[in-house]
């Protein structure tokens, strides 16, 4: 069985997500988020943390794993009608009885095939994510941990101000999305005197092409809220998708999801 993303946090492919998300903290805690294996690191943890991309990607190893043990089981059961026509006394009519076997032989052949194409492209891909970039992707990243905490915070106090500073940030496709989410905001906020701050727990890049670079952050976001309402901390990862404009990282995109608990 080829390396997998369990295999590169260290844990068992039953872990739950407390083990996965220590394993992964542990992985990266000594890196420099400049570092190749700090990227990678991420993108195992943000797809083992996504119970749905868990699921598919776990019946994709189970397929997998299938395909080589009947192709290990294969040549086994191979071999003994090679032994038998080697022996074999009989006249032409006994001919027949080979074809099954040789059908197998092909089905086993077809499936070796597949998982060692369902390799390449793993192996492919992880030499994508590891490459360096064609762009300045430490820039990038660094300009994404700037960026989302005007993004994801803000005071039910000065609205209006950290909606402008938040804009800064962005492409003006971005702003056109955002100004319709933060109308939201402001109509809820005042009433229920929510504050919002960020904490950035860990970052990396997950991909880049081009002028573009996805960054992947782990954050908390300890929120509050009008008393005796006691305060909470969110913990979300959000990716966001950096586009080089006039030579500035800014902000085109922000997809926001609950990091699994």
């Amino acid at each position: 069985m080829s390396p997998h993303w369990y295999d590169l946090l260290d844990v068992d492919r039953n872990a739950t997500s407390e083990e996965i998300r220590a394993a992964w903290k542990s992985s990266i805690a000594d890196l420099d988020p400049s570092d190749r294996r700090f990227r990678v690191l991420n993108e195992a943890a943000e797809l083992l943390l996504d119970p749905e991309r868990r699921a598919a990607y776990d019946a994709t190893l189970a397929e997998q794993e299938e395909a080589e043990a009947q192709h290990d089981g294969g040549d086994e059961d191979d071999e003994a009608p090679d032994a038998e026509e080697a022996t074999s006394t009989e006249g032409p009519s006994e001919a027949p009885a080979t074809f099954p076997t040789r059908r197998r032989g092909t089905r086993l052949a077809l499936l070796a095939l597949l998982a060692l194409v369902t390799l390449a492209v793993v192996c492919a891909t992880i030499f994508a994510w590891t490459r360096p970039g064609p762009v300045d992707e430490s820039a990038a990243q660094s300009a994404a941990e700037v960026a989302v905490i005007p993004l994801l915070s803000y005071d039910y106090r000065t609205l209006d101000a950290d909606a402008a500073a938040a804009r800064s940030y962005m492409t003006d496709d971005y702003r056109t999305k955002y100004d319709q989410l933060f109308e939201v905001i402001q109509e809820f906020a005042p009433t229920t005197e929510t504050v919002v701050t960020v904490e950035i727990v860990a970052s990396g890049v997950v991909r880049s092409s081009d002028r573009r670079v996805d960054v992947l952050l782990f954050v908390n976001r300890p929120t509050s809220r009008k008393k005796p309402t006691p305060l909470e901390v969110y913990r979300d990862q959000a990716t966001l998708r950096m586009v080089l404009v006039d030579g500035e990282w800014l902000v085109d995109d922000v997809i926001t999801t609950p990091a699994a608990a």
